[in-house]
């Protein structure tokens, strides 16, 4: 890759990559300013989601659950927002400390704690809550009333007139607020975002379909315009993402594809002369960002089988691919108590995991879910899961030779490229972290970047993390739902994974989720 064609995206992951010649420049932190985890509208009068729970008491606090009120004789309510919500992205646990002050954590897993994402919702045409705009508080589980009025129309146009929006009645956006990871990771923040927005749309495609939705995940949209509608501007926080959410009984086979709009390819990528913290995030933001129309040629989708050329693993399969059961266990019926107790595993006891166990995981993590309800018509909950590849650093699994792996979700397979142990070199790649050396087997995405971008633009980088996120939260409540523990890994030496997985320094390591035994 030339430097004059480099675009701004590939300036951005070269120039956030760990090594060990320049890891220091991440200084200390600066506890003084970090950003509240909360975004507090004040509002008059908060809906409160607490009395729609569906337990006797509020789960931390053991505080008892008031009645709820009274709602109207409808299909659904509240009652399906709260779950949705609570169970998406509410706070889950309450961490009490002499020293520092609370911590709560949340549904979704989050890079430091800093959760990053805000969940803001449009309505329309329901008699249990105002036609509006609202803003969901996981802190008070309340929704804070921005403005009220039936604005569909607008936000219609700004998602390019996607079919769903027809049959649906609210809409969840999903941003991101640059400051929060930012304080912790630098540039290197813009990553953790995009990875914990996927993170939190994992669980909201989830439990979407557990309250009778069908999420439509839109990533194509006219940014400065649905940014400047909810009062973000685009400097310290940004939509990623639109959700329109039908009923089941309600999708019209015309709403179910799920267009990718490619942002226009601009090379070559000048950066600041003495660039702040943030300016290479905001830049490659705004460079793959979308305006009043949709790219007039929507690209084909790449296959498998053609979309890495060059990134191609230098080792050699060593054998014919092992095919995986993929008759999982029924996951989707435990997620809201899984997402209950999920939390991210802190150490793993260097216990083998079973074979079985390995691919029911893999198989929850990458499998679309079919509408039983609506026509088995199968709905993508990924934007583009073919523009990546999946390798798997084998530790230590029952019935399955330890080395490196390359994962194809699609048929269920394995395919052994280098036989050996190699837990060593994954504790070395992930910053020395215990987890990579006693997990039994790591996940890792890695995309051909410079061949994405030419084709989708920059916005490919958006979708890459954000699909390896919601990935890395499956892998997570299949883990936890099967006795086994996860974490994500977010900060490793970029090119040191390549190395370990035989791929070109060029090719970008996206995420790596380790799934292990943990100790009684």
């Amino acid at each position: 890759m030339s430097e004059s064609h480099e675009s701004c995206a590939e300036y951005y992951h070269e120039d956030t990559k760990y090594d060990r010649k320049t890891i220091h420049r991440f200084q200390s932190l600066d506890f003084s300013s970090k950003p509240a985890p909360f975004k507090d509208y004040q509002t008059d009068n908060p809906i409160s989601l607490i009395p729609f729970l569906p337990f006797n008491y509020i789960p931390f606090t053991r505080t008892p659950l008031p009645e709820p009120p009274t709602q109207p004789n409808y299909p659904w309510g509240l009652s399906e927002i709260s779950q949705l919500l609570f169970f998406s992205y509410g706070v889950t646990a309450i961490i009490d400390s002499p020293r520092t002050e609370q911590t709560f954590l949340r549904a979704a897993p989050s890079a430091g704690g800093l959760y990053p994402a805000e969940i803001y919702l449009a309505t329309r045409d329901l008699p249990f809550i105002a036609d509006g705009i609202f803003h969901y508080n996981g802190k008070e589980h309340t929704l804070a009333t921005l403005y009220e009025g039936n604005f569909w129309e607008r936000i219609s146009s700004y998602l390019f007139h996607h079919p769903s929006l027809e049959d649906s009645q609210i809409v969840m956006l999903l941003s991101g607020y640059f400051d929060r990871s930012a304080w912790r990771y630098g540039e290197r923040g813009y990553r953790r975002i995009l990875l914990d927005t996927g993170h939190l749309l994992g669980n909201l495609v989830l439990m979407s379909h557990q309250t009778g939705f069908v999420p439509f995940t839109l990533s194509g949209f006219n940014d400065q315009a649905l940014n400047s509608f909810l009062f973000l501007g685009d400097q310290k926080e940004v939509v990623l993402v639109a959700i329109p959410l039908v009923r089941k009984q309600s999708v019209s086979e015309g709403s179910l594809s799920l267009p990718f709009y490619p942002s226009p390819v601009k090379f070559p990528y000048l950066p600041p002369d003495k660039p702040e913290t943030g300016d290479l995030f905001r830049d490659l933001h705004r460079f793959s960002s979308l305006g009043t129309e949709p790219p007039p040629v929507l690209l084909p989708r790449k296959t498998q089988a053609d979309q890495y050329g060059a990134g191609e693993s230098r080792f050699t399969p060593q054998a014919e691919p092992i095919y995986l059961d993929t008759d999982t266990v029924e996951f989707e019926t435990h997620i809201p108590r899984v997402l209950l107790t999920r939390r991210s595993a802190r150490q793993f006891s260097g216990e083998p995991i079973d074979l079985n166990q390995l691919s029911s995981i893999l198989s929850f993590s990458y499998r679309e879910i079919d509408m039983q309800d609506a026509q088995s018509l199968p709905v993508r909950h990924f934007f583009q899961p073919d523009l990546f590849r999946s390798y798997l650093v084998v530790n230590a699994v029952n019935d399955l030779d330890s080395g490196i792996y390359l994962y194809d979700p699609r048929p269920g397979t394995l395919t052994l490229l280098k036989m050996g142990h190699f837990s060593e070199v994954a504790y070395e790649c992930v910053l020395s972290q215990d987890l990579g050396r006693d997990a039994a087997a790591i996940l890792i995405q890695a995309a051909d970047l410079e061949g994405l971008v030419s084709q989708y633009g920059d916005r490919v980088y958006r979708t890459l993390h954000m699909d390896a996120g919601q990935i890395g939260e499956r892998i997570n409540l299949a883990a936890v739902h099967l006795g086994l523990g996860s974490s994500g890994i977010g900060g490793f030496y970029d090119d040191e994974v390549a190395d370990l997985l035989g791929l070109p320094n060029s090719m970008a390591i996206l995420y790596l989720t380790t799934i292990g035994a943990i100790p009684s």
